[in-house]
């Protein structure tokens, strides 16, 4: 009775009662002799705020936590008695299985089950949502009437039994009244709950069923008892930009001082950090760039909507490439792989939003539905689920074939960036690292893993910065496309420039600044005449990427000379020499 009684001063306090028995005087004003022997449900929706209960009545928050039907029960007492209130004769027609409330929570906080085996009250489940079935119908209640009419046997249940119930007057087995029963609309949603291999599916009915968007991530509020899960609530999760004011992690903040604040230099020693017991610490540098920056583009594209940068590597068919891309794709929230599990390519594009789409083999491997399923995703930024289109919200990293096979320029076309893979010019440098690694096997030590894991957080950290473009770093890119449109329309495809100001400005966001310069667009061309096809428009030793900072910084200095010749145009901000 204390929790009863608490209960009704929060409703009174919120104005719940008042609009519990305006709701019920309109369904009564409303209910018709034909509509009266129809038995109809009384529903009211109520939107609890659980943060509110726990300033205002924490006896109450304990109560929807810990016992959570015990207070569905109340409601709806307390909303059938609002319903005997009101100054109507049709009233004593309702009976109390007529009457439910449907509480719908919000600002719940994270619980946390110590026993997974065993649920106990109200259970938060983080999960990702991959499907929706058609919707079907339910029931509200169904109504059981006496072959024999007695009087008032009429039995009202808020389900349908296994076994039909008996009159309690003449003791004979009711039958059904189909006519009478009352139906809602759900659908059968299938969730990538976090940390759960399998999928989950859960029944969403009637109002809720306008909240669900395929490839976002919720949080399910639900009761399961004896086997049967009732959803109660969902929540979409947001992600929303860090404070301005939060502080880097300690080793990056120093390797940003250490490169003064230089795009190229900050950018090329963080990405390092990437596969470094796949291959040596300097190669594939293009690649791993690549992938760093298309890493942050998914996290910003959450965040802020900034485009995506999909990676297409190419180059010879090795194994060391799809290595490092599956080394890459552990620092995203989630990554799917597609191959023979995962064959169908809208399941595997919805499965990894907000992360990465992995095509760890060649394209020519796949069959033609597949890529071009693929090609058609990221050309028109939706998936197509069969029954809809949806906004695509992942990264495709894809590898090629070689160069000289036409069928890449057609994809390159696509993706309009192509980041440079294996040409065998690290052939030497891989025979001996892959000899020490078979000599002396060396395991992931923990100061890798902290490296790998400060990346990610700097990116998380990062990602919710809003960046716009200056008009010399504008003009650079123009000027670029319009001369390399020039060269080679191969080469340079219309949706180049898309590509070159995303991977501009995302420069820029990783060097924590909201305004992209000269230093961003002259290493987002760097990156894109080095993916180029042969024969490349600047020279390859401007194009190297050695271990040697002070050797790499030379490499840029020539390169951004080349550029100037390139383009005609005289870049005012100069690398520090």
């Amino acid at each position: 009775m204390e929790l009863q009684r608490e209960l009704l001063l929060y409703f009174d306090s919120r104005r719940y009662l008042d609009k519990m028995k305006q709701y019920c005087e309109t369904f009564l004003k409303e209910l018709t002799e034909k509509m009266l022997s129809k038995f109809p449900p009384l529903r009211f929706i109520m939107e609890i705020d659980v943060m509110d209960l726990l300033d205002a009545h924490p006896e109450i928050k304990d109560s929807v936590l810990s016992e959570p039907m015990r207070l569905q029960r109340m409601c709806n007492e307390i909303l059938f008695a609002c319903l005997q209130t009101c100054d109507c004769e049709r009233k004593d027609d309702i009976q109390s299985a007529q009457v439910a409330v449907i509480l719908r929570l919000k600002c719940v906080p994270r619980i946390h089950n110590s026993n997974t085996l065993y649920y106990n009250g109200l259970v938060t489940i983080e999960g990702l949502l991959l499907n929706i079935s058609k919707p079907e119908t339910y029931v509200h209640h169904s109504v059981w009437s006496c072959p024999e009419e007695c009087e008032g046997s009429e039995v009202i249940l808020q389900y349908t039994p296994k076994h039909p119930p008996k009159c309690y007057v003449c003791r004979s087995i009711l039958f059904e009244n189909s006519g009478s029963r009352r139906c809602g609309e759900q659908v059968s949603a299938t969730f990538k709950v976090k940390n759960q291999e399998l999928p989950k599916k859960f029944l969403i009915a009637d109002d809720l069923l306008t909240q669900l968007n395929l490839g976002c991530n919720y949080i399910l509020h639900v009761v399961i008892m004896n086997k049967i899960v009732k959803l109660w609530s969902l929540e979409k999760v947001n992600l929303r930009p860090a404070p301005s004011t939060t502080r880097s992690p300690k080793d990056i903040e120093d390797l940003f001082k250490a490169c003064k604040r230089i795009p190229w230099k900050f950018i090329y020693c963080l990405a390092s950090s990437i596969g470094v017991n796949v291959c040596p610490l300097n190669c594939f540098m293009h690649l791993k760039i690549n992938l760093l920056l298309s890493l942050t583009s998914i996290k910003a594209n959450a965040m802020t909507g900034a485009s995506i940068l999909h990676v297409l590597v190419g180059g010879y068919d090795t194994r060391f490439v799809g290595e490092i891309m599956t080394e890459a794709a552990k620092l995203a929230d989630r990554s799917v792989v597609l191959g023979m599990t995962n064959s169908v390519v809208s399941t595997a594009l919805i499965g990894s939003s907000g992360g990465v789409c992995l095509l760890p083999l060649p394209l020519h491997i796949y069959n033609h539905k597949q890529v071009s399923s693929v090609l058609s995703a990221i050309e028109t930024g939706e998936i197509n689920t069969g029954t809809g289109m949806i906004k695509m919200k992942s990264a495709v990293w894809a590898q090629g074939m070689d160069f000289k096979k036409m069928i890449l320029y057609n994809v390159a076309s696509v993706f309009g960036n192509v980041s440079r893979g294996d040409f065998g010019e690290y052939y030497d440098d891989i025979v001996e690292f892959v000899l020490q690694q078979a000599v002396d096997p060396v395991a992931t030590s923990r100061e890798e893993v902290k490296a790998l894991k400060d990346v990610a957080d700097y990116i998380d950290l990062v990602a919710g910065i809003e960046v716009n473009m200056n008009d010399a770093t504008e003009n650079l890119l123009q000027n670029y496309f319009l001369a390399a449109r020039r060269e080679s329309t191969k080469s340079v495809s219309p949706g180049s420039m898309s590509a070159l100001i995303a991977a501009c400005l995302t420069s820029a966001r990783l060097c924590r600044r909201n305004v992209a310069n000269i230093d961003d667009a002259v290493f987002a061309i760097w990156l894109h005449v080095s993916g180029s096809p042969e024969p490349r428009f600047a020279p390859e030793e401007y194009l190297q990427t050695p271990a040697d900072v002070k050797k790499l910084q030379k490499v840029i200095n020539n390169f951004k000379a080349w550029l100037e010749q390139f383009t005609g145009t005289c870049l005012r901000e100069d690398f520090p020499a």
